[in-house]
């Protein structure tokens, strides 16, 4: 019975040194999670007027495969709400807008699947034009950029115990921003 009180003690002791040295590096590195966060941020802020044009592009390119068509396509309808609630994430948490972002460049990429399989719209030029013009758009290196500040972010919030410790200070996980091939 007295072995079983001591051994709980030094379970117990054990426990609150692994907790306490945990929080001693996560409070420890806190400057290193904020500069990196500030990072991440400031490339997002880089990158957002970017989005801003290219889904201004992407709407019109939808508008006038749709014109050309002179048929109702899911995607067409799917396009002009995104793109007509992309404005509205300005204001929200950047995993919101990432997120946004996201689906638009899926529906971006359904677009020209629609259009390269359609004959009526591969053919017509106007379409190939307003495809071209949101290809310009092409927000590569400031995507990039900031995939890279996110993958700085993620690195420096660490594994476990140091990423439990991270996310309880309010450094959370940051998406990065994905365009489907």
């Amino acid at each position: 019975m007295k072995r079983r009180g001591v051994l709980l003690v030094l379970v117990a002791l054990v426990v609150s040194a692994v907790a306490a040295s945990a929080t001693a590096v996560a409070l420890g590195s806190r400057s290193d999670l904020a500069a990196s966060r500030k990072r991440v941020d400031a490339a997002w802020s880089v990158l957002r007027p970017k989005l801003d044009a290219r889904y201004q592009a992407l709407g019109d390119a939808a508008r006038v495969a749709h014109d050309r068509l002179g048929a109702d396509r899911a995607v067409f309808g799917d396009i002009v709400t995104a793109v007509a609630a992309w404005p509205g994430t300005a204001g929200a948490a950047t995993d919101r807008q990432v997120a946004a972002a996201t689906g638009l460049e899926g529906l971006a990429g359904r677009l020209a699947a629609t259009v390269a399989s359609t004959p009526r719209l591969r053919t017509a030029g106007e379409v190939g034009d307003a495809l071209q013009r949101l290809q310009e758009t092409d927000t590569g290196a400031a995507r990039d950029a900031y995939n890279a500040a996110v993958g700085a972010y993620q690195r420096a919030r660490g594994g476990f115990p140091r990423r439990l410790v991270a996310g309880a200070l309010g450094y959370a996980d940051r998406r990065t921003l994905e365009v489907p091939a």
